[in-house]
């Protein structure tokens, strides 16, 4: 009998799955699987197998003490007088889920909770400053664990990236630019600026702070749905109706909230933490190589790397404009003293150097589009299509689009007219073959014009076209007029009207035509993002 409740203590402890929706981050990867947004193999059912509570018994304590670092046994009652102990403005209710995961950080991942132990005073007092700033709870800050461990340079399968786990839209929305070189999403005091407004945007959109949490993991529109879906309105109570991975985010934050702050108390004991390196900001307009300039200053690369997670390869590239880079605050003195020398020997010269001083490649990953690419490396659509010889804006995953940087003259677009061409009374400046397949609609919207329009410009009744026909698929220009009812030509370029179709936006619009959403808005006078069917927007080249 003494063997099989050994077996149970044993297997309860070292051997059971932890509970749904969590990946343990790996200390030794820089790029880690972000835990709440992974893919977890276990069931509902291993978790409820998970009761480390039951078989920590009195009987079972020497053999801890013998074999193992003491682990105590707390009541489920100490716990929930904890946790009004804890509690502020965010609500920290006891339920099983949680006692689940306090188990897990405190019994079987004594060694990743001890390792946050030694990270956290890096990053909470800078959590602190923030959130205090920006007016949002700092024990908030606890969701950086579960979100990327304390590391800034965690990437999730998605895409999400940072201490913060920002998907690329939502970075950009709260300010966090991101491009093939350098990516905010990354900069520790950047993205936690965010997270906070974020977090306060989405509990003024719930007004409730357990549903702010969940929803910084699936979305607001998920907890809609789920509460459309049970009819309630509080996280307990839509639990089974949310997504799988979110019913365990706000479980793991108050577990590890709690982990941290009773730390002592399950004997969990951080005897060398971590603390931020003071550091400062010097401001540089030049490529720098951190490598090299770890060698100038007598600071290891490792050191320089981690107080700018943001440069995703290890260098400042070339055309920025005072770009900061942080170096210890000891060798700020020593730097500005010898600052024109030490920039003439830290230029980086590997490959990729010329970006923004030339052109350099981006590989189209799936999902995105060219008018994606051309706002993310602040280049026109149409500059972007010419570098590349495109016709359209039709792309593959794998291929390779050249793309020239901010500070180089790049080469003019090849002149498609021909001397025949440009003696001609009326010519078109652009067409379209007609391929098996396509539409009137489907050939409007890959250039980015109207489907009347382009029965106009070719003599079309309906929308019968045949294979291998020509099409124009740009306005007439003629000789004899400097005006048409399309195409306005003034000193400050060409003008075109858009007639909105119904489920157009402004971001959609501005893509097509290769300008951005502020330039519409200012060229039409909107104060707002809204459009309604059959508006006519003026487009300037």
């Amino acid at each position: 009998m003494a063997q099989e409740e050994e077996f149970t203590w044993m297997d309860s402890i070292y051997t059971v799955p932890p509970p749904v929706g969590y990946v343990m981050p790996f200390d030794t990867m820089d790029i880690i699987e972000a835990a709440s947004s992974s893919f977890s193999p276990w069931t509902e059912d291993a978790l409820d197998e998970f009761d480390t509570t039951g078989v920590l018994s009195s009987e079972m304590l020497e053999e801890v003490l013998i074999n193992y670092d003491y682990i105590p046994a707390v009541s489920d009652e100490v716990i929930k007088d904890r946790l009004i102990a804890l509690e502020q403005d965010v609500p920290l209710n006891y339920h099983e889920r949680v006692r689940r995961f306090i188990d897990f950080f405190s019994v079987k991942r004594r060694a990743y909770t001890l390792t946050i132990l030694q990270r956290k005073n890096i990053y909470f007092p800078m959590f602190d400053r923030i959130f205090k700033e920006e007016g949002v709870p700092t024990e908030l800050k606890y969701l950086a664990i579960v979100e990327s461990a304390f590391k800034p340079r965690a990437v999730s399968r998605v895409g999400a990236r940072g201490l913060w786990q920002f998907m690329p839209r939502t970075g950009r929305a709260y300010g966090l630019k991101q491009d093939s070189h350098i990516d905010e999403r990354m900069d520790p005091e950047q993205a936690t600026r965010a997270a906070a407004k974020y977090l306060k945007f989405l509990y003024k959109y719930h007004g409730d702070w357990e549903l702010a949490i969940a929803a910084y993991n699936c979305g607001p529109g998920n907890i809609r749905k789920a509460q459309r879906r049970s009819g309630k309105y509080h996280f307990w109570d839509i639990y089974h109706k949310l997504p799988r991975e979110t019913r365990s985010y706000l479980p793991q934050f108050v577990a590890m909230m709690y982990v941290l702050n009773y730390a002592d108390e399950h004997n969990l004991h951080q005897a060398a933490p971590d603390y931020d390196i003071p550091a400062a900001e010097i401001f540089v307009s030049q490529s720098v190589d951190l490598k090299k300039l770890g060698d100038q200053i007598g600071v290891c690369e490792e050191d320089l790397l981690l107080m700018n997670p943001k440069l995703r390869w290890g260098y400042v590239p070339g055309g920025v404009k005072n770009f900061g880079v942080k170096i210890p605050e000891s060798r700020y003195k020593m730097f500005e003293s010898n600052r024109d020398s030490i920039l003439a020997k830290i230029k980086y010269t590997g490959q990729g150097g010329n970006y923004k001083d030339g052109f350099y490649y981006h590989v189209v990953r799936r999902g995105e589009s060219l008018g994606l690419i051309a706002s993310r490396n602040r280049v026109k659509l149409w500059e972007l299509k010419s570098w590349n010889n495109l016709r359209s804006n039709t792309i593959y995953p794998g291929q390779k689009l050249k793309i020239y940087g901010q500070g180089y003259k790049a080469p003019a677009p090849k002149s498609t007219a021909s001397s025949s061409s440009s003696r001609s009374s009326v010519t078109s400046s652009k067409y379209h073959t007609v391929r098996r397949g396509d539409t009137v609609g489907g050939i409007a919207r890959r250039y980015g014009i109207s489907a009347s329009n382009l029965r106009k410009w070719n003599g079309l009744n309906g929308n019968l076209i045949k294979a291998g026909e020509r099409l124009a698929v740009a306005p007439p220009t003629s000789k004899s007029s400097t005006t048409s009812n399309v195409t306005k030509k003034s000193t400050s370029g060409a003008t075109k009207y858009h007639i909105v179709r119904k489920g157009d936006s402004l971001w959609e619009i501005a893509k097509k035509n290769g300008v951005t959403v502020s330039e519409l808005k200012k060229w039409n006078n909107l104060k707002s993002n809204s459009l309604r069917p059959g508006q006519k927007l003026k487009v300037k080249s």
